[in-house]
């Protein structure tokens, strides 16, 4: 299931980067960031429905790995987020 969200965390970038070429620094930043704020919203969903008593079994635990690859890319965005910062500010 990583595996999973290090292809989504590597489309992002590579689309990220096209749009700093393309465009500006400044919207692959805001893109990136905007990600990372959909992601961040999604992984503490995951984390609700998992501290609610309704979930059955068989679904914790695909809510459980679901929310662990949001956790694992929010942390590639946030990290992403960082290097397009840099990049950004090394543009001048």
């Amino acid at each position: 299931m990583i595996f999973f969200y290090e292809f989504v965390f590597a489309v992002v970038a590579i689309v990220a980067i096209l749009i700093g070429e393309t465009l500006s620094r400044t919207v692959a930043l805001a893109f990136v960031l905007v990600l990372l704020g959909f992601v961040a919203i999604g992984a503490m969903s995951f984390d609700a429905r998992l501290a609610t008593s309704s979930v059955n079994e068989d679904d914790r635990r695909w809510f459980t790995d679901a929310r662990d690859g949001l956790k694992h890319l929010r942390l590639l965005l946030a990290l992403g987020a960082l290097a397009a910062l840099a990049w950004r500010l090394m543009a001048g």
